[in-house]
């Protein structure tokens, strides 16, 4: 049943991304004009509604369709690792979520335009880091997480394996 139960988490952290940032991007296009910064925070934070036609912060990558299939078939594997995997933590499984959530809202965006929908806009003096959005956020956090829960518990197996060795 706990198995269950964090599956569960996983669905509904992607459902939770996913929404967050279609309602998000949906406020972006609605309310920005292309190219146009508008101030949140000072000139650190803005939103800038952008088109993102490449990969990950705009990184000229392989070409529309390709992104498209490459991002479809993460949302399939990633699914597939939600629903196979036994024996994670929620944490873990939350964080898979949060990636395929956000997959899912970029691959929307793919769908319906072509492209991505980017507006947050952060930098400061004459450095700006490239547009992103609430999909971004949630693909970055998540995976960084799920790469210190699999080395945290690389290094546990390890020590596990070391007493074991040396009894």
């Amino acid at each position: 049943m706990i198995i269950q139960k964090s599956r569960l988490y996983a669905y509904l952290t992607a459902f939770g991304v996913l929404t967050l940032d279609q309602l998000t991007k949906r406020l972006a296009l609605g309310g920005l004009e292309l190219h146009q910064p508008e101030a949140v925070l000072g000139n650190f934070l803005r939103f800038t509604l952008a088109w993102n036609q490449g990969a990950a912060f705009s990184m000229p990558w392989g070409g529309p369709l390709f992104l498209t299939v490459i991002t479809a078939a993460a949302v399939v594997m990633v699914s597939i690792f939600i629903w196979k995997l036994q024996k994670l933590s929620t944490l873990f499984l939350a964080s898979l979520g949060a990636v395929l959530g956000g997959a899912l809202g970029n691959l929307m965006d793919r769908f319906m335009y072509g492209k991505v929908v980017d507006f947050i806009d952060i930098g400061f003096t004459g450095w700006r880091w490239p547009t992103f959005n609430v999909a971004d956020i949630a693909i970055t956090v998540g995976g960084v997480i799920l790469v210190i829960l699999y080395r945290k518990e690389a290094a546990a197996e390890k020590v596990m394996k070391e007493e074991t060795d040396g009894s």
